[in-house]
């Protein structure tokens, strides 16, 4: 494969910008990863390319099909270990319909881990990047199921320029060494955008429960890996959220489910302690509510329910 460049003097100096860009996202910084790539795409703008891939906006790049995680999951946790972290990662181009426009859209790989292959349930950010190495993740290979029903919308028209000049650039086929860089760029662009689509879903729309969530490149130039949320995380957010009364009680109901469906080696499950976290509060309310409905003839008057429900339970305020 021919390099040139004309924003890296070699391959070493192109390799050490994608690993800066990579860092980022694994410290939890998409939008730093963002603002590097961008900086570099702006030397070079007036390239098609160039111009194409930062006119995209992040707000219009969407995770589609997210319901599917849950779905999944359940299933396998009803036949298998439980599972502890999801990965969505580029995979190439999708198939489709070449008049469509869609022939190159990204497609998406989605695979799903226990705790069997690593302890991501027990891990934080910077475990799970310490699980990261030259030859690939510790966890690579060890999914225990693999589907295609996560999608990305907002990128088909960047990718798909992308492919286009893939094969040129390879073979040193290109006339001017900006063009070089455009397509790299624009690659590690696109990664960085679904990275923080993700994010933004995980957000927008949650999980089904505390997991892992990473974000990686099966052999897809730039091939970065990151996480896009550790379990710890996504428990932190939660709990901030609900200090903050930013949420409701489906949610936390759904907390009630943390532990295992059954127990096994693999899977490490903290217990809560003497030590009473937000979270572990909300794991006994649900309890207490639970028993309570279950309990025909304790069964509070309406009036009565009405003051101790969750949130009130969560919130409320002495007199």
């Amino acid at each position: 494969m021919v390099f040139a460049s004309q924003l890296f003097t070699d391959e070493d100096q192109e390799r050490g910008f994608r690993a800066q860009v990579e860092g980022l996202l694994r410290e939890g910084k998409p939008d730093q990863a963002l603002a590097a790539v961008d900086t570099k795409l702006n030397e070079i703008a007036e390239l098609p390319l160039a111009k194409l891939a930062l006119a995209i906006d992040p707000d219009h790049v969407r995770i589609t099909g997210w319901s599917a995680i849950a779905v999944t999951i359940n299933s396998l946790d009803a036949h298998g270990q439980p599972i502890s972290a999801v990965s969505i990662d580029f995979a190439g181009a999708a198939d489709g319909d070449n008049s469509s426009g869609d022939a190159a859209a990204p497609a998406l790989e989605t695979s799903f881990y226990c705790d069997e292959v690593f302890p991501f349930s027990t891990s934080d950010r910077a475990a799970i990047v310490a699980g990261y190495g030259r030859a690939g993740a510790r966890w690579q290979g060890g999914y225990e199921h693999l589907q295609d029903d996560i999608g990305v919308t907002g990128l088909h028209a960047l990718y798909s320029a992308y492919l286009a000049v893939k094969t040129p650039m390879e073979r040193g086929e290109l006339t001017d060494l900006g063009d070089y860089d455009a397509p790299r760029l624009a690659a590690m662009r696109a990664a960085v955008l679904l990275h923080g689509a993700i994010a933004h879903t995980i957000e927008e729309s949650g999980l089904p429960r505390p997991i892992a969530v990473l974000c990686g490149s099966n052999e897809a130039y730039p091939f970065f890996d990151a996480p896009v949320t550790s379990r710890a995380e996504y428990d932190d957010a939660t709990d901030a959220r609900a200090e903050a009364g930013d949420t409701d009680e489906t949610l936390f109901t759904s907390l009630a489910t943390l532990a295992p469906v059954r127990q096994n080696a693999g899977y490490h499950f903290t217990p809560e302690t003497e030590h009473v976290s937000g979270r572990s509060l909300r794991h006994r309310f649900v309890r207490e509510l639970q028993d309570g409905a279950n309990d025909e003839e304790d069964a509070p008057a309406p009036q009565e329910v009405k003051s101790t429900s969750l949130l009130g339970r969560l919130f409320r305020r002495s007199a």
